[in-house]
Parts: structure tokens; sequence; C-alpha cells
């Protein structure tokens, strides 16, 4: 069309890839059988439709629901979903996207059209919706249309070069709902009974304890995904010791574990499924929001770029990949997994230097510095990895007080609109969109926001509005280079997450973000 391109967008190196092509049928037409049995540590707030609640839910809601594009698991490209093609206007303003035809919803609830999409959208995107994604999305959309029955118009704000990618794909939180239903049937009764379009449906749910999805009937001739297991129970299993107890067993068939347990489970002739690069923990440094002086803290000693430089030079971290990882990570020079930064290498252990640049910035005695310590998931080892940053800041002069705790209580600190005295340990996840992963620590508009220069926010203008690939990769490539130059924090590791799978277990792979894509696990069998 004039004044038009389609876009789509490679997420090469960041998919993980340990799997079948995605939407593609596996060989048998048969019906499915057996039941696959997946333990994890949590399934945050254990509610079933999109907008009230986080994304470690998305496990068991992936199956049930769909969305409008999917991420191909081995080359990172969009696929055709709920929406079989899309477009972009000149300015990046107006998404279009034409929708499949014919798709059910599950128990007679009708088919799925483009009134359910703007009826689900409207919902994710409210003031009263927890989704993360969705919060972001209502300060950038404008309208979202219906102009035809299978066709959506979206109009933002601002120009936005991969609103699919951003939002709309799989491992985000758009799942699509059914509007009648909901409507007819309110909130209350859609959660405890989800109806979509998926190869699955929910037919217990146990607080705190379990999760079971079966097969639709006929599912065999659902249009994305012939699933090779009758049955997905999901159990809540916290303790990790326990999950790799049952995994030996054969009581479950795909859990996460430790890094410490890899080579138990191996020598039990089970199976490693590693999700590369799935997470990325670093010490944040608090008051560093220089463009807002509330959260800004000039007398902090880390105010000074060379006390930044310092607190990275100070660190092993290739010692940390092989003591704490056990080789499941590698040392990295940034604090978020974006592709586009895999090549900017990391800080080099010298404390030597470390301590010089110390002195350089008037503190060769060294200072006092708090380090918060929290879990998250993935995360576990975020409080460990904390007590061995400690040290390496002690051998340079540093006197470092450790102070635990939970995730919840820091991040309302760290979001609170304050300037923060102390340092904390976080994880990073991978991004879709490098524009996203982006501004939600470097721009002073995010709540999140850890470091911001000028020079940030305006490198963020930049790629927001760049449509050209080619140009907007080399602007992401420049705020790499510049981030790390001003260790805008410290920078450890791109950390794999392993999962222990049963002899039941072929294959699986999962896009960034969070562990998904269930319905498409392989039997061996």
């Amino acid at each position: 069309m004039k004044n038009q391109r389609f876009v789509a967008f490679s997420l090469v190196g960041l998919v993980l890839s340990v799997i079948i092509f995605m939407g593609v049928p596996s060989m048998s037409s048969a019906s499915p059988a057996d039941t696959l049995t997946i333990a994890m540590g949590n399934f945050g707030e254990e509610t079933f439709l999109p907008w009230n609640g986080s994304g470690p839910r998305y496990c068991y809601l992936t199956p049930i629901y769909e969305f409008l594009v999917y991420l191909d698991p081995e080359s990172g490209k969009l696929l055709p979903g709920l929406a079989t093609k899309w477009e972009v206007s000149a300015d990046g303003k107006t998404w279009t996207f034409w929708l499949r035809q014919g798709v059910q919803f599950h128990e007679g609830w009708g088919e799925f059209t483009a009134d359910d999409v703007v009826y689900t959208v409207k919902r994710i995107v409210s003031p009263e919706s927890r989704s993360g994604p969705g919060g972001q999305l209502r300060g950038w959309l404008d309208t979202i249309e219906a102009p035809e029955r299978y066709k959506i118009v979206f109009r933002l704000k601002i120009p936005l070069a991969d609103l699919p990618t951003t939002f709309l794909v799989n491992n985000m939180q758009f799942a699509m709902v059914c509007k009648k239903y909901i409507e007819t049937v309110g909130d209350e009764k859609a959660n405890t009974h989800p109806i979509g379009t998926g190869p699955y449906t929910l037919v217990e749910h146990k607080r705190g304890i379990s999760v079971k999805l079966q097969a639709i009937d006929n599912v065999e001739k659902h249009w994305r995904i012939k699933p090779q297991f009758k049955n997905i129970n999901f159990l809540i299993v916290p303790e990790e010791a326990t999950r790799v107890a049952m995994l030996k067993k054969g009581e479950v068939d795909l859990t996460p574990i430790s890094y410490d347990s890899v080579a138990a489970i191996k020598t039990q002739g089970l199976n490693i499924i590693s999700l590369p690069r799935s997470w990325a923990p670093a010490i944040r440094l608090g008051g560093l929001v220089t463009t807002d002086p509330k959260r800004y803290k000039p007398n902090n000693p880390w105010a000074d770029k060379r006390v930044r430089q310092s607190l990275n030079y100070a660190v092993d971290k290739e010692a940390i990949v092989r003591s704490i990882f056990r080789g499941e990570a590698v040392a990295t020079g940034v604090a978020q997994i974006l592709p586009e930064w895999f090549d900017i290498k990391p800080y080099p252990y010298d404390a030597v230097k470390a301590k010089q640049l110390l002195a350089d910035a008037g503190f060769s005695n060294g200072f006092n510095i708090t380090l918060k310590t929290c879990t998250q998931t993935p995360g576990a080892e975020l409080p460990i990895l904390g007590q061995a940053v400690a040290m390496y800041w002690q051998q340079i002069g540093l006197d470092v007080k450790i102070v635990p705790i939970d995730y919840g209580t820091l991040r309302s600190e760290w979001t609170g609109g304050k300037a923060l005295d102390y340092a904390w340990t976080l994880r990073g996840l991978p991004f879709n969109s490098p524009a996203t992963g982006i501004s939600i620590e470097h721009t002073s508009k995010a709540g999140n926001a850890s470091f911001v220069t000028e020079k940030t926010e305006s490198m963020i203008n930049e790629i927001m509005k760049e449509l050209d690939i080619k140009r907007r990769t080399a602007i992401v490539k420049e705020m790499g280079e510049y981030l790390h130059d001003e260790a805008c924090a410290v920078f450890l590791t791109f950390a794999n997450e392993p999962y222990g799978t049963s002899k039941k277990v072929g294959k699986w792979t999962t896009p960034p973000m969070m562990p998904i894509n269930m319905e498409y696990i392989t039997s061996m069998k």
C-alpha cells in the first residue's frame, strides 16, 4: 500500500532455542494421550484473566488463550497468530491488523472477532489492570478501533516501530478473551472458568497447590497446534530440593532447578533443558536519575563515574560464573539482555585499577555502602551474589553492610519516587523490543528508572521514533556502549535457566521473559 510497509522484526539470539518450529502441526493426527506434569516455584497470583495478574501465570494461561502474533522459536521472527497480517503507517503511529477468520471460543461462545480484540486491549490497559505491559501501552495508545469484523486499528500518541513485538506477542500479556462470555457471566465467574481459543481448557484449580488443564474436544483439528499430551498438570512446589526429589522419583516431568542440582540430575540419567540468557543479575545503584531532582542524590559516592567503574573492576565475574552458576552463565558488560548488546565486553577483574579509580575520585580510604539483597524468580541466587560482590568490594576498602529484604518492599522503595542512598541486587529479563527494555530503566518517565541522564532520555526518544531498522539498531548499540562506559550498574552475568526433565519430555522452547509454550512440548513416547 502507498506510504505503508509491512514490518517484521527479528529477535535472533533472544529466543531460547530448544525446540520444534512454532505453529507446525505434529506428524500424528491422532488424539493426544498421557499427562505432562510440571512443577513450578510459584504461579504469581493464580488468577485467570489477562488483566488481573502478572507474568508468572502465563505458563498455564498460554495453552488456554491465544495471541495476535507469535514468535518463531528458531528465527525470532514474528508469525501470524489470531492476526494473519499487519502493517504500519509511514509515521509509525497507526497499526492495522487483519484477523484470522473462523477461530472459535471454547464451549460454543462464538467466533473470535475484532470486537474481542478491542474489549481485551481496553481491559488490559485500563487503570484497574495489574498488567505491567498494559500500563505501559496505556500511556502510548490513543484509540483502538474495529472498523470491520476482522480488522483492528491501533492509533498511537507516539511513533512505535514494533508494536506487535513490544506488546502483542505470546510472551507478553495481551491474551485474547471473549467479550460476550465475560460480559455475560462477569469477571468473577470468568476468572474461575476461563474461556479462550487455545488447545487446552481449565478443568481444576486448587489454590496454592495445582492447576490442571485438559485438551479440548477434537484438539487434533485445532488451527495452531496439535498437542502431544492430553493433560498438563501444573504443581506449585516452592522448595527446589522437593522439586528435584519429585523429578528423580518420576512424579514430575519438567521443573526449574538450581545450578548446583544440574550434575545430580544428569547422573540420574535425566535430562537438562537450559534456557540461555534467561536472566541478568546485576547490582543497581540508587540516586542516579539525574534528570529528576527527587530521585538524584549527588552526594552518593557512586554519583562519580570513576567510582561506578571501580565497583565494576573490583568484581571477578568469571569466578562467579564458575562458582555460583556452575558454568551456566556468561560474564557481561551490560545489565539488560538485548541482542544488540551481546558483543559488549565485561569489565575485566582488576582490583589494582579499582583501587586507583577510588583514589582518583577522592575515596582512597573507601566508603560505607549498604547493599540490599532479595530473591526473585528467576533469581534465587541474588542473595549469594550480593555476598560475593560485597566480599570483592571489601577487598578494595569498602565497608559493606548487607541488608536482606523482600522484593515487594524493595520494589516499593525503588519505585517510590525518592533518591536512594544504597545499592541493591536485581535481575533483568530479556525483552522483545529494545525500546521497551531500555525505557524501563533509563528514562525519568519510568517508575522503575535506575540510571537516567539527558543523553539516555535523548537516545531513547531517537530509538522510539526511528522506523528504519538499521539506523535504530545502530542507536541501540551506541546507547549500550554509553551505558557500559558510564557503569550505570555493576554488571555481572547473563545467566541460563536450567530445567530438569523426565525421559518423557522431548523438546521445548520458550521465548524471552517467561517460561511458556507448554502446549508445544513434545513427547518422547
